[in-house]
């Protein structure tokens, strides 16, 4: 009856059809280098690296879990991501996360981009991970955005 289409409109809104993945923005370099250092910016507040840290705390205990990066740093590292996601029209939420990195990844050849990124990858990435990463968001060579 009734009451069944309310809930299943309800695990629509909050389970996006992974096949209808909105189109995320591209980055100029400039962009790239203003997103970045915006995201440095919000990482190093306080509240945020204590979230931060405790995420990374968790995974320590077993760095090659890539589910452990997966539940517990990247709802972590969307949440304080967020502002810089929205300024810069990508979805607030790990997808939009991974193709913001993977768009900032897109100019790794320029040395300041290359630079801002490994030290913002570095704040919710453990050191040993971050060859793993690399490499699922360098993905293909086509440059698609990585599947998780």
């Amino acid at each position: 009856g009734k009451h069944g289409t309310l809930q299943r409109r309800q695990s629509n809104m909050s389970a996006p059809n992974a096949f209808e993945a909105p189109k995320q923005p591209e980055l100029s370099k400039d962009q790239a280098k203003d997103a970045l250092t915006q995201t440095i910016e919000l990482m190093k507040q306080p509240e945020n690296m204590a979230k931060m840290e405790a995420a990374k705390a968790a995974m320590a205990a077993q760095p090659d879990n890539m589910m452990m990066l997966m539940m517990m740093v990247m709802p972590v590292a969307t949440q304080v991501c967020m502002p810089v996601l929205q300024k810069f029209g990508f979805t607030a939420d790990q997808g939009g996360l991974m193709a913001y990195v993977a768009a900032t990844m897109k100019h790794k050849d320029d040395a300041e981009i290359a630079a801002l990124g490994k030290e913002m990858r570095s704040t919710f990435v453990p050191e040993a991970l971050e060859g793993v990463i690399g490499m699922m968001l360098a993905g293909p060579a086509g440059g698609g955005v990585p599947a998780f």
